[in-house]
C-alpha cells in the first residue's frame, strides 16, 4: 500500500488500489493500521457500486444501518445516500437544510462509531468541499496550558439536542428519539491501535463541559477550533467523481462546505463502520 501524505500532514492519499478488489488479508490489515496511523485515507478514482462499498468497509467495520431521516441505495440498507438532487418531484437522498458544523461521526451515541466512508458520485463545479482535522495534530496546535486542561475534562452529547438545532427532530418516531439518551465521554481520548491522544469532538451536539454550561462549553469549543482548523492544521479535499475518503472518527474531524443547492446537482454515498461490541 502506497501512501503519499496530503496537506499538513493530515492523512494520507493512496495510489494503486482497486477498493473493489482487496481481499487479501495482509493488504486490509495495512489498509486499516494505515487509517489508524493517518487518521484519512483517500483513494482516488474508484468505480464501486453498493456491493463494493459494503464490502469494502465490512473488512474492518460493523456496518451502522440507516436511520431516522436517511435514504438508502436500493438493496443495500447501509449505504445511505446524502444528496440535494430530485427525482419526479422526490429526493433521492438527504441533504440537511443546515451544515454541520465541525464534528466527529457519532459522538453522541453510545455506540463508538470507528470509521466513515464517502464516495463520490455526482459533484458540483464549485464548493461542496470536505474539511479535516487531525485529532492527532490538534493536541499539539493548542498553547500548552489549553491542552493540558483539555485532557482533564468530560463532554456531554444529546443527539436530541443536535436533532432540534438541525430542525429534523420531528421526521424521526418516537421509538427512535428514545433511544438517545445523553453520552458523556472524555474530550481527549487515547486512540486502541495507535495508543496516541486525540482531541476530536462535535461542538453542535455538545450539551456541556465539566464545570461548564450550555453556553460557556460552545464558547470554549469555539475557541478550541481557532486553535485547530487554521489553514495550516486541515486538509481540504476538492471531490472529483470516483473519489473515496475514509476517515478514523477515533482521531478525526470534518466538516462540510456550502455549494450552489438550487443549481448545482451532488451526490455522495456514505457508509459508516461502529467498533466491534
Amino acid at each position: 500500500v502506497q501512501i503519499q501524505k496530503l496537506n499538513n500532514d493530515v492523512g494520507g492519499l493512496c495510489s494503486g488500489i482497486n477498493c473493489q478488489t482487496v481481499r487479501d488479508d495482509s493488504e486490509i490489515n495495512q489498509i486499516y493500521q494505515a487509517l489508524c496511523q493517518h487518521g484519512l485515507l483517500v483513494f482516488p478514482e474508484q468505480e464501486l457500486g453498493g456491493a463494493d462499498l459494503t464490502n469494502f468497509m465490512s473488512k474492518f467495520n460493523t456496518l451502522r444501518p440507516r436511520h431516522g431521516v436517511e435514504k438508502t441505495l436500493e438493496g443495500f440498507p447501509h449505504v445511505v445516500i446524502l444528496s440535494n438532487i430530485k427525482e419526479n418531484g422526490e429526493a433521492i437522498g438527504h441533504q440537511p437544510a443546515k451544515s454541520i458544523e465541525w464534528h466527529s461521526d457519532g459522538t453522541g451515541v453510545g455506540t463508538r462509531h470507528l470509521a466513515t466512508c464517502l464516495y463520490g458520485v455526482e459533484i458540483p463545479k464549485l464548493g461542496g468541499d470536505t474539511l479535516f482535522a487531525n485529532g492527532y495534530l490538534s493536541l499539539n496546535a493548542l498553547p500548552p496550558a489549553l491542552s493540558k486542561q483539555v485532557k482533564s475534562l468530560n463532554i456531554t452529547y444529546s443527539r436530541l439536542y443536535l436533532y432540534e438545532r438541525l430542525g429534523y427532530a420531528n421526521k424521526w418516531s418516537t421509538e427512535e428519539l428514545a433511544q438517545f439518551s445523553n453520552v458523556t465521554k472524555p474530550l481527549v481520548a487515547r486512540h486502541p491501535v495507535t495508543q496516541r491522544e486525540a482531541l476530536v469532538f462535535s461542538i453542535e451536539e455538545c450539551k456541556s463541559i465539566d464545570g461548564m454550561n450550555e453556553s460557556q462549553s460552545y464558547e470554549f469549543l469555539s475557541q478550541l477550533l481557532e486553535f485547530i482548523t487554521d489553514d495550516n492544521q486541515i486538509y481540504r479535499h476538492q471531490w472529483s467523481v470516483g473519489d473515496l475518503l475514509v476517515w478514523d472518527n477515533r482521531c478525526m474531524m470534518h466538516t462540510p462546505t456550502e455549494y450552489n443547492y438550487a443549481t448545482q446537482r451532488r451526490r455522495l454515498h456514505r457508509v459508516i463502520g461502529l467498533e466491534p461490541t
